[in-house]
């Protein structure tokens, strides 16, 4: 990253990030067009409908930018969903836009209280689990992406070369700037693959923007059309709330990809950080339903614009969604992001596909690989893409299960999440042995090995317990403990625990936190086998996370803690 989330980033960076991000979110703003089409919308109605999509989008991410309790503080745009517009367009067409308004605003109560409960469920999402989300999100993206870049719709089943071409050289420019490019260019990747994109299409005629002229130069949102109270259905609230179950999944992989891409020390998912995406996304689905505007989620295109420009502060989602908010009252403002053409933004999903199929392999391979995490992930993909390489499998689901059946990311997900349930069974998290007194150093490192493998831990957390112990041993040996020394481990998600126990008094290895180099240079009376101890002692300090003594009558222990 160019800039981290927290950093502070120059005015004309910031204002061109932001302007970027909402550019982009502007041209899914489509799906409220489609829906209000849908519904019988008059062309003024629409239009105000489509502003007050606008408006909620650009109010939605200002609360996930805002580093506080509710939201992620994180650029996480927000953009109305195509699965989202069929499911509303359903109920809208049988119940009316008044029980669309009711059904999302208990979706997105719901939200908030699974928002609360999220931290406690770490153990269900280990790296397997996110990493086939982000591999589904990513191949979710891809029949989206590669039908706009060639052209190809429900009316059209011809391949187009001059569609083909837009898209192709918009995802040339942004891979090439992306890769090859300075700092600079770097955060002007998609835009420029964007102007280059539009260029090449306006050249071919493939542009047009004559509806533009016909908009009002200002309007309120929302305003234009009469809202009805909402109305609560049984029926449009349990289709919702499914729905809502596959965004909420979606926001937890968003906020996962954005964590980890922008903390070069990541190690785990921050379950506190998801907590407060899964929040603001309640707050914003709750805006949407009581505005009768339609809802949905964060952006994975946005999350490859991130990767593409390496600008992730925080102000820069805040300039985003004040600019989303301010677009919404000038029409023809909107109306010019919106003519992007479709191929561009074919363009712009296979980018987004691409870095988030790439990120889940990354973080599926972060631990060591099992039997039981490799059929974790290979038998969740393979669920996943059966149901998008084979639609008829959804489609002859049971009604109330279609919603979930039809969606390979949700398939995906919750099928690794019950395997790594199923898979858990049989795997004791406590290993105990008697280390043999020749060679116990190398012997206590292979047995912390032959652990790591059957837990998939992570393989530094490994090495640096195998060293710790090792030199914890030999600490042991030098202060005079004689007879066999016990080894436990224990891992429990969050901590791999290794304790040493023997017959003698509790040392308090490395108390005194002294330094390796402290202890070298030292200028002491002390003989070179105390200042080894010291040296020793120092290196389990630096090596372990925190190290604990004990005494339990004959019986003494020494604890080391590694945080997983």
């Amino acid at each position: 990253m160019v800039y981290g989330v927290d950093d502070r980033v120059p005015s004309g960076v910031l204002l061109g990030m932001g302007l970027q991000h909402a550019a982009l979110a502007m041209v899914f703003a489509i799906y409220a067009a489609i829906f209000s089409q849908s519904i019988g919308l008059s062309p003024a109605q629409a239009a105000a409908y489509v502003s007050g999509t606008v408006l909620v989008m650009g109010l939605s991410t200002i609360i996930q930018a805002i580093p506080w309790r509710f939201g992620a503080g994180l650029t996480m745009v927000t953009i109305p969903g195509s699965g989202r517009m069929t499911i509303q367009i359903a109920i809208a067409m049988h119940y009316g836009l008044a029980a669309v308004m009711g059904a999302t605003i208990v979706a997105g109560l719901l939200t908030i209280l699974v928002a609360r409960v999220i931290p406690r469920l770490r153990p269900i999402f280990p790296p397997e689990v996110i990493g086939v989300v982000l591999i589904m999100m990513g191949l979710s993206l891809v029949t989206g992406g590669v039908s706009r870049s060639v052209g190809i719709s429900a009316s059209i089943h011809d391949l187009s070369f001059t569609a083909s071409a837009i898209a192709l050289a918009t995802i040339a420019v942004m891979v090439g700037l992306a890769i090859w490019g300075s700092a600079a260019l770097r955060r002007v990747a998609m835009l420029a693959g964007i102007l280059i994109g539009t260029a090449l299409a306006a050249a071919t005629g493939s542009l047009s923007a004559g509806a533009i002229l016909e908009m009002d130069v200002f309007a309120l949102p929302v305003l234009g059309f009469h809202l009805p109270w909402p109305e609560f259905h049984p029926a449009p609230i349990l289709i919702m709330v499914v729905s809502q179950f596959m965004t909420m999944m979606d926001q937890m992989g968003s906020a996962m990809t954005l964590d980890r891409m922008t903390d070069a020390k990541w190690r785990r998912a921050d379950m506190g950080l998801i907590s407060r995406a899964l929040t603001g996304l309640g707050l914003s689905t709750f805006l949407f339903g009581a505005t009768g505007t339609l809802s949905g989620g964060s952006s994975s295109a946005h999350i490859g614009l991130v990767h593409a420009s390496g600008v992730a502060a925080w102000r820069v989602g805040l300039v985003a969604g004040i600019a989303l908010a301010v677009a919404s009252f000038f029409p023809p403002l909107a109306g010019l992001l919106v003519v992007i053409p479709t191929p561009v933004v074919g363009g712009i999903l296979i980018y987004a596909a691409a870095y988030m199929i790439s990120s889940g392999i990354e973080m599926i391979m972060s631990r060591l690989m099992t039997g039981r995490r490799s059929f974790t992930v290979g038998l969740a993909i393979v669920m996943g893409a059966a149901v998008m390489l084979v639609p008829e499998l959804g489609r002859s689901a049971p009604v109330w299960l279609q919603g979930i059946a039809q969606s390979g990311l949700t398939v995906g997900a919750l099928t690794a999440i019950l395997l790594n349930a199923i898979f858990r069974i049989g795997i004791k998290r406590e290993r105990r042995y008697r280390l043999p007194e020749a060679h116990e150093g190398r012997q206590a490192a292979e047995r912390i090995e032959l652990c790591g493998r059957e837990w998939a831990l992570r393989a530094d957390t490994v090495a640096r317990a195998g060293h710790a112990v090792g030199e914890a041993l030999e600490a042991l040996r030098e202060a005079g403990v004689t007879g066999p020394i016990t080894l436990r481990t224990s891992f429990d998600e969050f901590n791999l625990v290794t304790t040493l126990a023997y017959t003698g008094k509790a040392l308090r290895i490395g108390q005194e936190q002294v330094s390796v180099t402290d202890a070298l240079l030292e200028d002491s009376d002390d003989d070179i086998d105390a200042t080894m101890r010291r040296v020793s002692a120092a290196l389990i300090r630096r090596l372990a996370d925190e190290v604990r003594g004990a005494q339990r009558g004959p019986m003494a222990e020494v604890t080391l803690v590694f945080h997983h």
